[in-house]
């Protein structure tokens, strides 16, 4: 077997392997091609998965317990979107009121779906834990391979560490603001905040460290609970609401440029990034690819289905938020600190039908960031085990008792502990590094898609995948490309002019000094020790 770069076949560096077969510290021999209708073998590897690892120069360290639809129900979980939109609905309704609303979520969701099938056909053709950084390593011109895989995965661990941190401080602080809706005599100190944000962070980590071995099976039971808190948040909304409820013109003919800018279309478009970070996240099944089974063919169909879903419902429930928003001066001067929870008491005509909506809320976040983690802490460990980040050797460690890779569970758990510290100072501060993950997520997707582009057209030929979009792939990835550029750009808004400090976006400037600390540790060490995920890959051609 031919490996890139030079890489010895019988190098093994952490869980890179050439030779060794394995599922966590057991090993196997040789399985023949008809071999693979028979039943698992222990740990849930079989021919198919096994090959792929191999091709890929990682030993098999997890056991492989997702299947599709446990995977499908994880990763609509870990998105979670249609929980979000009431918070993240604000900066659309300010800068286009709810029709640029509407109408900007239709446009950025068709536009979107290219993001997702690229990404489904580069997880089929490599299934791993690495996800992004690692096709940059496998796809990118040759000589810019370690250095641009280096930087997306600094940017792929980044961005999922700072989503997880922003899901648990939003769940906290909501908590907060329920008992400011029920007792307005309550002092909201920030500090009272951070205890409730580290309460939660604290239980989502002994979940993925302790019932890791358990998710496939608890993600039934979160999947339901989803579906059926969307239910009932949409029926009790559209009922209780019935005496107040805008008009379907007023919904969908309203469009209004509150935000200062010179035109309503640069008003629409600078206010769409909150709405579309809830079309992020599918991409979690791509990192829990080595504990699925049938990995390189259930990977992509389940990035595609939860995509889907969870489109479906964000789509019912902007809509019916839309029909709520009766009285935005009322929302946006809430106690609170969210403007839906005000939304929410007037449309249930009291507080407590407001507390309890958003009650039922910070349990389905909790649940979704708790996932979040879980794919957080798989990008971390796939990184370490490449040596890109400090301390590698211990962070990508897999505890095979539970199942988990503990260390880089632990990793994501003290980031989110400390950056949330900041909130005490400066919120600021923190909106600036939790705004900081769409912008480095989809900086990785543009990097991915683009090494893909390139070694269409001038590379050696793709691997093959479980799963192909065949013709359509290129110009698939051509205009998933520009969209990603087009983000980008927008990305770097902020929700209204003239611009101060409290208003200025601040996540270019984070997301550049993220960059400028990256290389300094890649040229002060990293280089030495990072080869890049293609060291490993060993050629099929």
């Amino acid at each position: 077997m031919d490996f890139a770069n030079g890489a010895d076949s019988g190098d093994m560096k952490g869980g890179n392997v050439h030779e060794l077969r394995s599922v966590g510290n057991r090993e196997y021999g040789e399985m023949s091609p008809d071999k693979e209708g028979e039943a698992y073998r222990e740990g849930g590897t079989d021919y198919k998965d096994q090959m792929n690892m191999e091709r890929l120069g990682k030993r098999q360290e997890f056991d492989r317990n997702f299947r599709l639809l446990s995977i499908t129900a994880f990763s609509v979980i870990a998105m979670g979107g249609w929980i979000f939109v009431p918070n993240n609905s604000i900066s659309g309704i300010v800068d286009g009121d709810t029709g640029g609303t509407i109408a900007m979520y239709l446009i950025n969701f068709a536009a979107f779906s290219s993001i997702i099938f690229s990404l489904a056909e580069m997880a089929s053709m490599a299934p791993t834990a690495g996800g992004q950084y690692h096709w940059v390593s496998e796809f990118a011109p040759p000589s810019l391979q370690k250095s641009l895989s280096y930087t997306a995965g600094w940017l792929s661990a980044l961005a999922w560490c700072c989503g997880t941190t922003s899901g648990f401080f939003l769940a906290g602080s909501l908590i907060h603001g329920v008992i400011v809706e029920l007792h307005s005599d309550y002092v909201a100190e920030p500090w009272r905040a951070y205890l409730l944000v580290v309460a939660l962070a604290t239980i989502g980590a002994l979940v993925n460290t302790y019932l890791s071995r358990k998710l496939p099976k608890l993600e039934g039971f979160a999947f339901l609970l989803t579906i059926a808190g969307f239910i009932s948040v949409v029926i009790v909304l559209w009922v209780l609401s019935s005496e107040q409820r805008l008009t379907a013109s007023e919904v969908f003919q309203t469009f209004s440029n509150d935000g200062g800018w010179s035109s309503l279309g640069l008003s629409m478009v600078a206010g769409q990034i909150l709405l579309v970070w809830t079309l992020t996240g599918a991409d979690a099944t791509a990192h829990m690819a080595e504990e699925t089974r049938h990995a390189s063919d259930v990977i992509p169909k389940a990035m595609i289905l939860s995509y889907f879903i969870n489109r479906f419902m964000v789509f019912v429930m902007l809509i019916t938020y839309c029909f709520c928003l009766t009285d935005l001066t009322d929302a946006f001067a809430s106690a609170t600190g969210f403007p839906f929870i005000q939304v929410f008491a007037t449309a249930t005509g009291s507080a407590e039908g407001a507390a309890a909506i958003t009650c039922l809320l910070v349990v389905l976040i909790v649940f979704s960031v708790t996932n979040y983690m879980a794919a957080c802490s798989r990008q971390v460990f796939a990184f370490a085990r490449d040596r890109g980040v400090p301390f590698h050797t211990w962070i990508a460690k897999v505890d095979q008792r539970n199942n988990c890779p503990t260390p880089a569970v632990a990793v994501t758990y003290a980031f989110c502990i400390l950056i949330c510290l900041i909130s005490l100072g400066s919120a600021v501060a923190f909106n600036a590094i939790t705004s900081l993950q769409l912008l480095a997520l989809v900086f990785t997707y543009m990097m991915s898609i683009g090494c893909l582009l390139w070694r269409r057209f001038f590379g050696k030929p793709l691997p093959v995948g479980s799963w192909s979009l065949g013709r359509a792939g290129t110009p698939m990835n051509a205009f998933a490309l520009a969209y990603c550029a087009y983000l980008i750009v927008f990305i770097a808004f902020p929700v209204s002019v003239p611009v101060t400090v409290a208003t200025v976006n601040w996540a270019p400037v984070m997301f550049a000094g993220v960059v400028v600390l990256a290389m300094g540790y890649y040229l002060l060490y990293a280089r030495k020790v990072y080869d890049g995920p293609v060291a490993y890959v060993g050629s099929v051609y």
